[in-house]
């Protein structure tokens, strides 16, 4: 199916390893002239060009990570890849039709891919007007009044948290980074292209609760972004470290980087639900149910080694605690 692009790539993924068994098998009983090299040449090129899309949807549709940050990094990495496809021609029949449907779904980018991107300390509003640049160059939209929409309303939404969390605001206290950030390939074509522009300026504040809010928010914007992109990078303990410096600001990239993009888990959990309780076992209690379905997660997690602990010395620790022992009376010694 023209619209199955993902399908179309697991299809061809295991496929092609077993061409030679396919070619002998159809040239021999069906002649030579029905499946030749020049096939399975544009097969194997349109697995190469499907790849991408694939990887951006098992990316996108994580649970054990933040996602809704990676939006734009792939947004960019697929406008870019059908853009240089474009110009091959074997391709350009199919390019064509995929970049429109792409542009359909993708030229108005959502407000909280683009306030969760900005709330990368690695990106910021010079990162964000870097790859709206470059999406101009690879889609032909233009982005400036866009751009200028984003930091408007970004600091309407944080006036909001400031009026319903202020109280919650503490001495700021600068802390170091100990974390670093995403691939450096993922990085590379945004942060090469310079400074970029600051854009328009916020609106004027009008109250002194205004003006405490857009300094809280301006010294996050108007500070050095992190420069090391390593692999590592765990966006919301960045945010978890800097709660302190950022009291309100961090409550807010937390709400906003949480956010999921893809709606695969909560489906999942109807489907998994289906396969539990069926007519076999519907008489099962609601604690079995949880154990049942906690386990089969773990079990996906252990298998995807995204519970894996590095840094046993704090389950060490908790466990010399001996917090089960009763504590001895009368000032006795503890056993």
């Amino acid at each position: 199916m023209d619209v199955r692009w993902n399908f179309t790539y697991l299809m061809l993924k295991h496929l092609v390893p077993y061409k030679n068994v396919f070619s002998v098998f159809i040239n021999s009983h069906y002649g030579s002239q029905l499946l030749t090299t020049n096939h399975w040449y544009f097969a194997e090129k349109l697995l190469k060009f499907l790849e991408l899309f694939y990887d951006s949807t098992i990316v996108l549709s994580g649970v054990y990570y933040p996602t809704s940050s990676l939006v734009l990094h792939h947004i960019l990495e697929i406008a870019s890849h059908l853009h240089a496809c474009e110009k091959e021609q074997n391709l350009r029949a199919i390019v064509y039709p995929m970049k429109l449907k792409f542009r359909k779904y993708w030229q108005d980018i959502p407000l909280l891919y683009s306030y969760a991107f900005i709330l990368d300390p690695r990106a910021k509003m010079r990162g964000f007007f870097n790859v709206l640049q470059l999406l101009d160059e690879y889609t032909g939209s233009e982005y400036s009044t866009y751009y200028a929409n984003v930091k408007t309303e970004l600091y309407k939404l944080f006036n909001k948290y400031e009026s319903k969390l202020g109280a919650a605001r503490s001495q700021r206290i600068a802390q170091p980074s100990h974390h670093t950030g995403k691939k450096k390939q993922a990085w590379k074509r945004i942060i090469g292209r310079g400074s970029g522009v600051v854009g328009p300026s916020p609106l004027p504040a009008t109250s002194s609760s205004s003006t405490s809010t857009i300094c809280e928010l301006s010294a996050y914007l108007d500070s050095d972004n992190v420069t090391s992109y390593e692999d590592d990078f765990d966006l919301l303990l960045w945010w978890c470290d800097h709660k302190l410096t950022f009291p309100i600001l961090s409550i807010m990239a937390r709400d906003i980087i949480s956010v999921p993009v893809s709606t695969v888990s909560s489906k999942s959990c109807f489907s998994l639900t289906g396969r539990i309780i069926e007519e076999r076992q519907r008489r099962l209690s609601p604690e079995i149910v949880e154990m049942l379905t906690c386990i089969k997660d773990w079990e996906l997690g252990e298998k995807r080694k995204q519970h894996v602990v590095d840094n046993q010395e704090p389950e060490n620790s908790f466990q010399n605690l001996y917090l089960d022992e009763d504590e001895p009376a009368d000032g006795a010694p503890g056993t």
